[in-house]
């Protein structure tokens, strides 16, 4: 057997070797990590798969057309024949690669007048093209005004009173006077949008001469740019203080610097390196992985509070033992629980890759590895800092005059002293375990109701508080010019041969116009049809000279209306493209929505004299879609964890039965959570949605270290109720830390104004006191009933295995002393 001296030589020279590893991964944790929330880039809609329906039709729209998402901006004043807009469109049109289709001729002139050097903002239009590296990051800047334009002029040469009409609810407002700029973004200015979009306001009051605060600004670039910084100010902002929290709850409760030191240590440079590692996949950072930091930060406190309670547990007992002896006899009781535990973690985190939603996918990859490598990390220090330990009390001792050897356990480690009135309460109630099991599962019953009704949300007003810029910029927006959610109206016919009449597919996509926007979820329409005047079915010359120069206009690419690029045309279709503005309240049901619209627009298309087909698609479409495929993804990948978890607690317990029994708690703090969020009918947002398989996770780490004290506890000849409540007494404390230390420093996340984070953080936190209560109360009961039976095999050693054996009685142990005297209760268990 190695010596002492070797022993302790070993573990020092493994804390450093850790402590070195850990030093030369600090700085890519930091440099990565850095890179990594510098590169946060919130595009929806690329996390969808292209397998999804939806999101192929879009690929479709997009091959199409040309697809460009961009910003609306209006503020008071800014009607159509505002000065302050003809000055702002015609400035921002020099960042346009599609110059002149925004320029208000009859305002300013001519494009080839415009001089840059007499603009105003000059300084912005600098800043912008500096930040994106190009001199047009923009495609298009066109403004209501600019429209009204186009549609009065040729190929409609509509009155200016109808082009207003047809633009209302579009860019224009109801009162046919407020409109607003439209700012098609290129790739650069989205890569760059929240200095972009910076610049841009900045841009717009100083040219319109109006107050930075007026100004609303609303549309996909801004509503990412808003994500993009409140995530990162989630990260930067709330990280320290969450980090320094844990540090200070791990201290009081392990009253050991060398072990907080160590622990933190792991923990700090795990959350570093996980983002470092999603630097390294190649995916943007977005407000899905923005929880991983914290989420890999408490599972590593979490381990090492574990690992460390093992240690302090060995060395209140058996005080007489080395340091060196101390910390073994804890590694070899703590490790195989430990990865136990870390493994059932890791399944619940891995089965997020069976998620069809690729940041998801990334976040169980990453947080896969990020759990098992600050694990072997605590592994390498962790002994080392358990000989400081307790080096450092018996020094203190010394110098207090105090024996090492025969001294008695400090009072905060003394598992007599955590065994207040909870614990003799709780022995007393084991004693009649059924009560418990059967309101348990009655509670969880009921609450299981909720998971039907249970719905996923990614409404972007939901991620901000009620008093936040942008759903005040939103509501003014929506109130005074229109609707800002987008969808794209596809009809689709056979290419045109000779047999085929122009007209007539004019005609279907008139009907589906009208029909589209007569449906309540729409609130304006544009097409071609906004751009082409009411044909009259008259067989006058004048009338069918019109209906002659219309389709010659339909079937040539190069004419006015072939250039708007609202019809498409290859080998297998002509489409055309209808353009819808949907609103988009908090608790909008895009389900029922988008149903409306198309029974709507297939009602209206019932008597077409040809056949076409309908594609509703665009990015309201597919963010429907891409709720939908989460919510059923993410049920898959809990019952995929559930049964993986099941299967490996059937593998370790030697037991089906058993297997299924210890996995009723792990079951528990989810229905519940959950369950509760369905019946109060609360969405799942992006920082809650991952939830389920991460809790149940976390749920069984406990549970597998109760199970590990109860069964050394049954193989030594202990009666179930005996076994279970020294189990409890002995993991109970632990299990208590790591939920105080791991619920406490997220909770620190719940004061960011992104709701997301705020709801994730409350939800952990609920999820670890349910986790808790459950192993607290339920599975002591399931102990100590005759379904007991199936969970006393032993897993891993115990370094509280001597005590037991020496003062505890070796066979006779079905009765136990009743709390607070009198005759014992006869125990439900056996000796054996």
């Amino acid at each position: 057997m190695e010596d002492e001296t070797g022993l302790r030589r070993r573990y020092l020279r493994r804390m450093y070797v850790g402590i070195a590893l850990l030093i030369a991964c600090a700085p890519l944790a930091i440099v990565h990590s850095h890179a990594a929330i510098n590169g946060l880039l919130n595009r929806p809609i690329d996390w969808v798969p292209d397998s999804l329906p939806e999101k192929a039709a879009f690929n479709d729209l997009c091959r199409r057309f040309v697809v460009s998402d961009g910003v609306l901006i209006s503020w008071p004043g800014a009607t159509l024949e505002s000065e302050g807009l003809a000055r702002v469109t015609e400035t921002l049109d020099v960042l346009c690669s599609h110059r002149g289709d925004s320029i208000d001729t009859r305002k300013i002139g001519a494009l080839d007048e415009v001089d840059e050097s007499t603009l105003s903002g000059t300084n912005h239009i600098a800043a912008i093209r500096d930040t994106c590296g190009v001199r047009e990051p923009f495609l298009s800047a066109k403004s209501g005004e600019t429209l009204v334009q186009q549609m009065t002029s040729s190929p409609g040469a509509l009155s200016r009173r109808a082009a207003i009409a047809r633009l209302k609810g579009f860019l224009i407002g109801a009162d046919g006077e407020q409109t607003c700029l439209f700012i098609a973004f290129d790739e650069p200015a989205h890569f760059h949008r929240r200095p972009v979009l910076e610049s841009l306001r900045a841009l717009v009051s100083e040219v319109a001469e109006v107050r930075a605060e007026q100004i609303a600004m609303v549309g996909g670039p801004r509503n990412g740019a808003d994500v993009d910084a409140a995530s990162i100010r989630s990260i930067e902002v709330f990280s320290p203080p969450s980090a320094v929290v844990a540090a200070i709850i791990c201290f009081l409760c392990l009253r050991s610097i060398p072990l907080t030191a160590a622990i933190t240590a792991v923990a700090v440079i795990g959350e570093g390196l996980v983002l470092a590692l999603v630097y390294y996949t190649g995916t943007p950072m977005n407000a899905v992985l923005i929880v991983l930091p914290p989420l890999v930060f408490v599972l590593t406190i979490s381990a090492g509070i574990h690992l460390s309670n093992y240690f302090l547990d060995a060395t209140a007992e058996f005080p007489h033992l080395s340091p060196s002896d101390a910390a073994q006899r804890a590694l070899r009781a703590g490790i195989v629980p430990c990865l136990l535990a870390t493994g059932t973690t890791v399944i619940g985190l891995g089965s997020l890759m069976l998620v069809r939603i690729g940041p998801i996918r990334v976040f169980g990859f990453v947080a896969s590895i990020g759990v098992i490598g600050t694990l072997l990390f605590l592994l390498l220090v962790l002994p080392g800092a358990m000989i400081l330990t307790r080096e450092w009390r018996e020094k203190k001792r010394l110098k207090s005059g105090g024996n090492p050897a025969s001294s008695k356990p400090e009072p905060h480690l003394d598992p007599s002293r955590r065994r207040g009135r909870i614990y003799q309460w709780v022995r007393g109630r084991l004693s009649h375990p059924w009560p418990t099991i059967v309101l348990f599962l009655i509670f969880t019953g009921c609450m299981a109701t909720g998971l039907v009704s249970l719905k996923t949300s990614v409404n972007l007003l939901r991620m901000f508080g009620p008093e936040s810029p942008i759903r005040e910029e939103y509501a003014w927006f929506e109130e005074n010019v229109g609707a800002t959610s987008t969808a794209e109206l596809l009809v689709s016919f056979p290419p045109l041969d000779e047999d085929d009449s122009s007209l007539d597919r004019l005609a279907v996509v008139r009907a589906a116009h009208i029909a589209a926007i007569q449906s309540e979820p729409v609130d304006g329409a544009i097409s071609a049809i906004s751009f082409l005047p009411t044909l009259s079915k008259k067989k006058s010359i004048s009338a069918s000279s019109k209906r002659a120069a219309v389709a010659r206009m339909i079937e040539n690419e190069e004419s006015g209306l072939g250039r708007l690029g609202m019809i498409s045309r290859d080998e297998s279709s002509e489409t055309w493209r209808i353009t819808l503005r949907l609103s988009e309240p908090e608790d909008v049901d895009y389900s029922v929505t988008l149903a409306e619209i198309e029974t709507a627009v297939a009602e209206g298309l019932k008597d077409a004299q040809i056949d076409s087909e309908l594609t509703l698609t665009g990015p309201a479409v597919v963010t429907h879609a891409a709720q939908v495929v989460l919510l059923r993804d993410l049920f898959r990948s809990f019952l995929t964890a559930f049964a993986v978890v099941g299967v490996v607690m059937v593998l370790v317990l030697r037991s089906l039965r058993g297997g299924l029994v210890a996995m009723i708690p792990n079951l528990f703090p989810t229905v519940i959570l959950f369950g509760f969020m369905g019946l109060r009918q609360t969405p799942l947002d992006i920082g809650s949605v991952m939830s389920a398989s991460v809790a149940l996770g976390i749920a069984v780490d406990d549970t597998v270290h109760l199970l590990s004290r109860f069964g050394s506890r049954r193989a030594q000849g202990l009666g179930q109720i005996r076994a279970a409540h020294g189990a409890l007494s002995q993991c109970g404390w632990a299990m208590l830390q790591t939920t105080m230390v791991c619920g406490l420093s997220l909770m620190v996340y719940w004061f960011s104004d992104f709701v997301p984070t705020s709801q994730f953080a409350l939800l952990m936190f609920g999820l670890l006191s349910a986790a808790l209560f459950g192993d607290v109360f339920l599975l002591p009961s399931l102990m100590s009933s005759p379904l007991g039976h199936f969970l006393h095999k032993q897993v891993g050693s115990d370094p509280m295995a001597k005590l037991e054996n020496e003062d505890e009685p070796p066979l006779d142990t079905r009765r136990i002393p009743a709390v607070g005297g009198g005759p014992a209760p006869e125990s439900v268990g056996t000796s054996s």
